[in-house]
Protein backbone atom coordinates (compact mmCIF):
# COMPACT_ATOMS: atom_id res chain seq x y z
CA UNK A 1 0.00 0.00 0.00
CA UNK A 2 2.44 2.78 0.68
CA UNK A 3 4.57 2.20 -2.75
CA UNK A 4 1.49 2.15 -4.51
CA UNK A 5 0.71 5.16 -2.53
CA UNK A 6 4.20 6.98 -3.56
CA UNK A 7 3.12 6.04 -7.11
CA UNK A 8 0.23 7.58 -7.05
CA UNK A 9 1.62 10.94 -5.26
CA UNK A 10 4.11 11.20 -8.12
CA UNK A 11 1.44 10.83 -10.45
CA UNK A 12 -0.54 13.88 -9.06
CA UNK A 13 2.38 15.70 -8.41
CA UNK A 14 3.45 15.00 -11.88
CA UNK A 15 0.48 16.19 -13.15
CA UNK A 16 -0.03 19.15 -11.05
CA UNK A 17 3.74 20.57 -12.22
CA UNK A 18 2.88 19.97 -16.03
CA UNK A 19 -0.93 20.79 -16.14
CA UNK A 20 -1.80 17.36 -17.24
CA UNK A 21 -4.27 14.93 -15.53
CA UNK A 22 -2.56 12.22 -13.17
CA UNK A 23 -3.84 8.99 -16.00
CA UNK A 24 -1.84 10.45 -18.51
CA UNK A 25 1.27 10.05 -16.46
CA UNK A 26 3.25 6.73 -16.10
CA UNK A 27 6.10 6.48 -13.70
CA UNK A 28 9.24 4.72 -15.78
CA UNK A 29 13.00 3.96 -15.15
CA UNK A 30 14.46 7.07 -17.14
CA UNK A 31 14.06 9.39 -19.84
CA UNK A 32 14.98 7.10 -22.07
CA UNK A 33 12.65 4.07 -21.65
CA UNK A 34 10.01 6.66 -21.87
CA UNK A 35 11.51 8.30 -25.24
CA UNK A 36 11.70 4.53 -26.38
CA UNK A 37 7.86 3.92 -25.40
CA UNK A 38 6.56 6.07 -27.87
CA UNK A 39 9.15 5.85 -30.44
CA UNK A 40 8.50 1.98 -30.48
CA UNK A 41 4.95 2.30 -29.57
CA UNK A 42 3.73 3.97 -32.59
CA UNK A 43 2.64 1.91 -35.47
CA UNK A 44 4.55 3.30 -38.35
CA UNK A 45 4.08 2.54 -41.70
CA UNK A 46 6.37 2.94 -44.86
CA UNK A 47 6.34 7.09 -45.90
CA UNK A 48 5.95 8.31 -42.64
CA UNK A 49 7.84 11.38 -41.43
CA UNK A 50 10.16 12.50 -38.35
CA UNK A 51 10.97 15.58 -37.57
CA UNK A 52 14.57 15.62 -35.16
CA UNK A 53 17.42 17.67 -34.58
CA UNK A 54 20.79 16.69 -35.03
CA UNK A 55 22.56 18.19 -31.47
CA UNK A 56 19.94 15.84 -29.10
CA UNK A 57 21.21 13.40 -26.34
CA UNK A 58 21.57 9.93 -28.00
CA UNK A 59 18.46 8.63 -26.04
CA UNK A 60 16.26 11.47 -27.95
CA UNK A 61 18.45 10.81 -31.18
CA UNK A 62 18.86 7.14 -32.07
CA UNK A 63 15.60 5.79 -31.42
CA UNK A 64 14.11 8.19 -34.45
CA UNK A 65 17.21 7.48 -37.03
CA UNK A 66 16.30 3.69 -36.32
CA UNK A 67 12.91 4.72 -37.94
CA UNK A 68 15.01 4.66 -41.19
CA UNK A 69 15.06 1.07 -41.35
CA UNK A 70 11.15 0.99 -41.22
CA UNK A 71 10.96 3.53 -44.10
CA UNK A 72 10.01 6.14 -42.41
CA UNK A 73 11.75 9.67 -43.30
CA UNK A 74 13.62 11.23 -40.65
CA UNK A 75 14.05 14.92 -41.38
CA UNK A 76 16.99 16.48 -39.24
CA UNK A 77 16.93 20.13 -38.35
CA UNK A 78 19.33 21.90 -36.02
CA UNK A 79 18.60 23.30 -32.78
CA UNK A 80 19.01 26.09 -34.13
CA UNK A 81 17.00 26.28 -37.08
CA UNK A 82 14.41 29.09 -37.29
CA UNK A 83 10.56 28.49 -36.59
CA UNK A 84 10.46 28.77 -40.54
CA UNK A 85 12.62 26.30 -40.88
CA UNK A 86 10.57 23.98 -38.82
CA UNK A 87 7.44 24.73 -40.06
CA UNK A 88 8.63 23.41 -43.52
CA UNK A 89 9.85 20.48 -41.73
CA UNK A 90 7.11 19.74 -40.27
CA UNK A 91 4.23 19.50 -42.89
CA UNK A 92 3.09 16.34 -43.85
CA UNK A 93 5.03 15.14 -40.55
CA UNK A 94 3.65 12.15 -38.27
CA UNK A 95 5.70 13.10 -35.31
CA UNK A 96 8.39 16.34 -34.44
CA UNK A 97 10.26 15.48 -31.08
CA UNK A 98 12.73 18.11 -29.31
CA UNK A 99 14.35 18.64 -26.30
CA UNK A 100 13.22 21.33 -24.29
CA UNK A 101 17.28 22.24 -23.01
CA UNK A 102 20.37 20.76 -24.61
CA UNK A 103 21.85 18.95 -22.25
CA UNK A 104 25.42 20.27 -23.92
CA UNK A 105 24.71 24.62 -24.53
CA UNK A 106 22.08 24.70 -22.81
CA UNK A 107 19.74 26.36 -25.63
CA UNK A 108 16.34 26.70 -24.62
CA UNK A 109 13.81 26.51 -27.50
CA UNK A 110 9.91 27.93 -27.62
CA UNK A 111 8.16 25.02 -26.35
CA UNK A 112 4.78 27.28 -27.15
CA UNK A 113 5.58 28.40 -30.67
CA UNK A 114 7.02 24.49 -32.14
CA UNK A 115 3.80 23.60 -30.28
CA UNK A 116 1.48 25.48 -32.93
CA UNK A 117 2.82 24.92 -35.72
CA UNK A 118 2.77 20.80 -34.71
CA UNK A 119 -0.82 21.72 -34.06
CA UNK A 120 -1.07 23.44 -37.54
CA UNK A 121 0.58 20.93 -39.14
CA UNK A 122 -1.41 17.90 -37.43
CA UNK A 123 1.92 16.77 -36.23
CA UNK A 124 2.23 14.54 -32.58
CA UNK A 125 4.77 16.69 -30.70
CA UNK A 126 7.43 15.14 -28.06
CA UNK A 127 9.64 16.39 -25.61
CA UNK A 128 12.74 15.36 -24.02
CA UNK A 129 12.18 17.52 -20.57
CA UNK A 130 14.93 16.29 -18.66
CA UNK A 131 17.55 19.35 -18.89
CA UNK A 132 14.85 21.91 -17.48
CA UNK A 133 11.95 19.98 -15.47
CA UNK A 134 12.03 21.32 -12.22
CA UNK A 135 14.02 24.51 -13.20
CA UNK A 136 11.52 25.99 -16.20
CA UNK A 137 7.87 25.35 -16.01
CA UNK A 138 6.06 23.27 -18.90
CA UNK A 139 2.62 23.55 -19.61
CA UNK A 140 1.91 20.74 -21.58
CA UNK A 141 -1.41 21.79 -22.75
CA UNK A 142 -0.68 25.30 -23.49
CA UNK A 143 2.20 23.75 -25.34
CA UNK A 144 0.00 21.67 -26.90
CA UNK A 145 2.46 18.70 -26.14
CA UNK A 146 1.28 15.18 -27.01
CA UNK A 147 4.22 12.92 -25.18
CA UNK A 148 7.28 13.83 -22.61
CA UNK A 149 9.68 12.31 -20.72
CA UNK A 150 11.86 13.32 -17.84
CA UNK A 151 13.93 12.02 -15.08
CA UNK A 152 14.02 12.55 -11.72
CA UNK A 153 17.95 13.16 -10.73
CA UNK A 154 18.25 16.53 -12.52
CA UNK A 155 16.34 19.64 -11.44
CA UNK A 156 13.60 17.65 -9.82
CA UNK A 157 16.19 16.78 -7.56
CA UNK A 158 14.71 13.53 -6.81
CA UNK A 159 16.41 10.06 -7.35
CA UNK A 160 18.04 8.33 -10.29
CA UNK A 161 15.79 5.44 -11.83
CA UNK A 162 12.95 7.48 -11.74
CA UNK A 163 11.20 9.15 -14.37
CA UNK A 164 7.71 10.10 -16.09
CA UNK A 165 6.15 9.80 -19.06
CA UNK A 166 3.82 11.82 -20.24
CA UNK A 167 1.06 10.93 -22.79
CA UNK A 168 -1.70 12.90 -23.74
CA UNK A 169 -4.98 11.02 -23.64
CA UNK A 170 -5.87 11.44 -27.11
CA UNK A 171 -2.02 9.47 -27.86
CA UNK A 172 -2.97 6.87 -25.29
CA UNK A 173 -4.88 4.56 -27.81
CA UNK A 174 -2.30 4.71 -30.46
CA UNK A 175 0.79 3.82 -28.57
CA UNK A 176 1.57 -0.17 -28.07
CA UNK A 177 3.31 -1.12 -25.22
CA UNK A 178 6.33 -2.79 -26.26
Amino acid sequence: DTWLDAYEGLRVATAHLINAHRDEIAIVKNTSEGIATVALGIDWKRGDAVVAFREEFPANYYPWLKLADKGVDVRWLSIYDGLDVIDRAAQGARLLAISHVNYLTGHRVDLQAIGEICHRRSCLYFVDAIQGLGAYPIDARAARIHAMAADGHKWLLGPEGCGILYVHKELQNELVPV
